[in-house]
């Protein structure tokens, strides 16, 4: 009877520790983006000349293309480390440096 409810006890808590840990996204219907310093960003292909400016941070995580990021530097396209640049005197882009040494334009998301 002690080794059961020793049993039950176990499965319990270790059931209770993966409540919580599984994060939940919407369908994303804008395409690539990342959230960075608060913010929605979206990927735009356009060729734009640009001057970076400061390092803003990297993309902490990634997730499945079809989903919406939630959180800071998170993105749906972006792997884990890309490094995030602001532009210098034009605070509606960011710029994405890739692991393959790629630069990529974002566009803050305007949801009006």
């Amino acid at each position: 009877m002690r080794k059961l409810a020793l049993c039950i006890l176990t499965m319990l808590i270790m059931s209770a520790c993966s409540i919580g840990k599984e994060k939940e996204y919407e369908l994303c219907g804008y395409g690539p983006m990342m959230v960075a310093d608060g913010k929605e960003y979206l990927r735009i292909d356009s060729k734009k000349r640009v001057i970076l400016g400061d390092e803003l941070g990297k993309i902490k995580n990634q997730i499945n293309e079809e989903y919406h990021p939630v959180d800071n530097f998170t993105s749906n396209t972006l792997a884990k480390g890309s490094i995030i640049f602001r532009v210098k005197g034009q605070d509606q882009y960011l710029v994405a440096k890739t692991k393959d040494e790629k630069y990529v334009l974002f566009e803050l998301l305007n949801k009006e």
